[in-house]
Order: structure tokens, then sequence, then C-alpha cells
């Protein structure tokens, strides 16, 4: 096994469904032991999200890789325990209840302060903990809307689109998972615990660059523009004869390249095109300037991307989802890679996946399975001192209710 950085960190995870199961598991892939504490019976909901081989889930596989799982009833005095007497063995909490629920618990911040001093208690939620939209229901497609995303992502004569991926839930579980590994830096300096709290909602507005345009009036505020970017040109989806290809040419010197592969030196001090906002000012009559050099010149995109390329112009083919899956490069470089899928699901022990968010020369992650339902309930109660008769006693209860 190599070196862990996160070696010796515990973490108690109550989250569920993408985000907050996210953040955990990049802490599992770098070492740390998370424990992710479920319902009886059913468990996170993750566990039926499709798709679903052999009865188990793909993407619980995934969102949940190298996790313990513990069965307990929160809902009950003898749930509530169990977790009571694993919280001094513990370093990091992380919850994804609406804000109150950990209360009722009992199992908020400052009960659980009370019991480890120094905890990094992470909660992460569609609105924060504070103010009027709280205790309004959320989900990660809200949060696109209220962020603001969404009004300048699709054509500009057309409706607001999403993310063709969860944005919301993939950045702020990345965001939960960053704060929390800031707060342990702190911890491991100071011993000093403390509150971390993470907002969908708060993650995508900081992501929104630019909201800043915003200081220069309404006029000023970005619209949907489609595949081509309000203030850099070029820099978007152009069409050539077959096919089409990103072209990024915002920057002086590779706008220059551009110009003389286009065999349009005049270009260069035309001040229509002078420097990027000219460019971007100009871009209706750019576009077409520029998709009908590659249709004059090149037989398809293939071509198109090979002469860019060579040139020094920053350019790429737009992958379906198929082809990202199978890029060999991808996969060669580790970045695509098999992962294992969980006991049962034997139609598909291993499956293909995104493999970390990083390599590390020293401390690389690593992919481990994903837990059955309650696969280390006994192991962890009988580690804070039950007994086995009082385990299958709480067990029976809890399967009954």
């Amino acid at each position: 096994m190599e070196k862990q950085a996160l070696k010796g960190i515990r973490v108690l995870d109550f989250t569920t469904m993408a985000a907050g199961p996210l953040a955990s598991a990049m802490m599992a892939d770098f070492g740390a032991e998370v424990i992710k504490v479920e319902r009886p019976g059913r468990g996170d909901d993750g566990r039926k999200f499709p798709r679903m081989v052999d009865g188990g889930s793909v993407g619980f596989c995934w969102f949940n890789r190298g996790k313990k799982s513990l069965c307990v009833d929160l809902g009950t005095p003898e749930g509530v325990e169990v977790i009571r007497r694993l919280l001094p063995s513990v370093n990091v909490v992380l919850e994804n209840f609406r804000p109150g629920v950990m209360k009722r618990l009992g199992l908020d911040y400052e009960a659980v302060k009370a019991i480890r001093p120094d905890i990094v208690y992470g909660s992460l939620t569609t609105y924060g903990q504070e103010g009027k939209f709280i205790q309004k229901p959320g989900y990660d497609i809200v949060a696109q809307a209220m962020s603001g995303l969404m009004s300048i992502t699709g054509e500009a004569d057309g409706d607001p689109q999403k993310s063709g991926a969860p944005l919301g839930d993939l950045i702020g579980g990345l965001n939960l998972y960053t704060s929390v590994l800031t707060a342990l830096y702190h911890w491991r300096d100071t011993g000093e615990g403390q509150y971390v709290d993470v907002s969908l909602l708060r993650t995508l507005i900081y992501m929104n660059s630019p909201l800043n345009h915003c200081n220069f009036g309404e006029a000023a505020a970005s619209r949907r523009q489609g595949n081509h970017h309000p203030t850099m040109a070029p820099y978007g989806l152009f069409k050539c004869r077959k096919g089409s290809l990103i072209i990024g040419a915002a920057g002086k010197s590779i706008w220059e390249n551009l110009c003389t592969l286009m065999g349009r030196e005049d270009l260069k001090t035309d001040p229509d095109y002078l420097e990027v906002t000219d460019r971007a000012r100009n871009q209706k009559k750019l576009i077409p300037l520029i998709e009908q050099w590659l249709k004059d010149t090149y037989a398809d995109s293939d071509e198109a991307q090979a002469a860019l390329d060579a040139g020094g112009v920053p350019c790429a083919q737009v992958y379906d989802q198929w082809q990202v899956f199978n890029e060999p490069e991808f996969r060669k470089l580790g970045w695509i890679r098999q992962v294992p899928a969980m006991p049962g699901m034997e139609h598909m022990p291993t499956f293909w996946d995104r493999a970390g968010n990083c390599n590390m020369s020293e401390t690389p992650p690593e992919f481990f399975r994903a837990p059955l339902l309650g696969e280390h309930t006994e192991e962890l109660m009988k580690s804070v001192g039950y007994s086995q008769e009082e385990i299958g006693e709480v067990k029976a209860r809890w399967t009954m209710k």
C-alpha cells in the first residue's frame, strides 16, 4: 500500500446521494477511514440510484468507494448512543440534512463538540445555515437556477439551460472536501476544530465569474450567447465543412497564429479585430469569416484540427460521452480506470469510471469497493463496547421497526 495523505483521520459520514458522499469518498481515496451511517433496511437512497447491476447501483459504488457501512436507527435513543460512543475517536463529521435536523437528533455541532472538542464538522446544504431560504427544499438544479449560471447557458434566443452534469452536486462536493481539508490543516497546527458550512447555491455563485460584469450596470450583465464567449473572441464552436471544432484564440499571440494560418495577415492590424475586446464586439462578422475559411480549406473537422494543432492554435473536437469513456489516452493516463463494484454484482465486478481528482507523487489515491449495507455494523459497535448479545437485540428492533 502506498503512503496515504489522510491516514489516521476518521470520518463519520451522514451524507446521502451525491454531493456529500463525493466529498467523503475523496477522503477515503487518500486514506481516511470513512464510516458511512445508514438507515437499517434501506440505507442511503443512493443505493437505488440507476443504473443497477444485480441489485447494486453503479453510481453508489463510485460515490461510496472505500467506506465502511454502519446501520443505526437515528430515530431511537439506542441509535444515537452508538454514534455518541464513536465520537471520541472521530476527527470529522459530515452531514447534509436540512438545518435543524441534526440538532433534533442531538448530534449538531455544539452537541458533538461537547464530546469531541476539536471536531471538524462539515454541513452541506442547498442554501446554507442562515437566511430566509434555509427551510426551502433544494436540489442541484435549484442551485443552478438561483446562482445565475442557467441564465447565461444556452442559445441567445433559447431557454436557459441546466448543465448536462449535476454541477451543483459535483462542485459542491468538491468544495466540501477542500473546505474540510482546510479546516483539518488548521486543526493539525493548532488542535482547534471548527464548523464548516458549505452551500450548493453559494458554491455556484462563487463559480459564476461573469457576475462581476454587473458592477458596470444591468446592461453590462452577461446574457446567453450559445457557444461563443461574450467578452473573448474567437472563443467558441465553429462549423467546418463536415463536423465542428472548438477554437480558443482570444490571446494576442494565438490570434496572430490563427491569422497566419488563415493567410490573413491583414487581420492582425485591422481595427475591428486588433484587441480581444474589438474581436468580441465584432463577433457577428468574425465568426462567419472563420467558418468560411474552415469550410473552404479543410475537408472535415479532423483535417482542420490537425492544421490548427500544428499552427499552435488551441482547438478540440467536442467529445460525446462514449468517446470520453473509450479515449485510449485517458485510459493510458489513468484518468479513466477500472474500479471495483460491490460483492454480488457478478455481471459487473469492476467498471470503468473517473479515477481521482489529481495525481500525487508521494501519496496517490487508492480505490476500494463500496460497502454492503451494514457490512461493518458489528465490527464498529464491538469497538465501542457492545456485546454480541446487545448488538443482536438492537439490530432486531431496528429491523422490525
